[in-house]
């Protein structure tokens, strides 16, 4: 091109054309790939606010079992017994842990007063006085952690997509026991499961394209050390 002349050549044109289709397609790869990330870490992000909730749930719940304060009020109620396997199996109310199952758990407690004492009422019939949870399929299909209390007709849903519970009951030792009496410590592993698809990953054990999370806590019942 001469020196005072105006314009671009064709050939100037097509450079320019080809370098801002590459800076395009250099523009385009960075945005798919923050996009992808971004849907992925949404999916995961998902997988562990269930599985901490759910885990906070139970832990709070179960730390509060067998609580069964008689107080001082003007009727002072008789205190239930401690749960043990041959109360349950006898269908006694109690305090306490009165079903340990491998994957369910039911909890006892004595938390409501009748005259605003602050003392229990020598029962277990009140709200959040018996509680169980355990996972069950909702009508969607959508496997669900449960929770049921005393004043529930049924179970109420906890948290979603929650493929897998399990409980473990320890005694003061640490050592596995399936006597009621003797459980001091609980272990609860939960395992969460992405509502979608994640087309570009493989799950290595299951062979989907689901992405899951498993959390392990412990919930130490205070009131069963005494």
């Amino acid at each position: 091109m001469k020196a005072d002349s105006k314009g671009f050549t064709l050939i100037e044109l097509l450079i320019a054309m080809v370098v801002g289709l590459v800076v395009l397609a250099a523009t385009y790869s960075v945005f798919t790939l923050q996009n992808k990330t971004l849907t992925t870490q949404e999916k995961l992000a998902s997988s562990y606010q269930n599985a901490r909730i759910a885990m906070d749930m139970m832990i709070r719940d179960i730390s509060m079992a067998g609580y069964n304060f008689t107080g001082t009020g003007s009727t002072v109620p008789t205190a239930l017994p401690r749960c043990t396997n041959a109360l349950v199996a006898a269908g006694t109310a109690c305090a306490g842990i009165s079903a340990a199952n491998a994957n369910s758990i039911t909890i006892t407690m004595d938390v409501t007063d009748d005259d605003g004492t602050g003392s229990s009422d020598g029962d277990r019939d009140d709200a959040n006085e018996n509680i169980t949870y355990d996972l069950y399929t909702s009508s969607d299909g959508v496997k669900v952690l449960g929770r049921k209390s005393s004043t529930s007709a049924s179970r109420q849903p906890a948290v979603e997509y929650v493929e897998s519970l399990s409980f473990v009951y320890e005694d003061g030792n640490g050592n596995t026991t399936t006597d009621l009496s003797q459980i001091r410590r609980v272990k609860i592993t939960i395992t969460t499961i992405a509502p979608t698809e994640d087309p570009a990953y493989t799950d290595p054990t299951h062979g989907d394209h689901y992405r899951r999370y498993t959390l392990t806590g412990y919930a130490t019942p205070r009131n069963l050390k005494y």
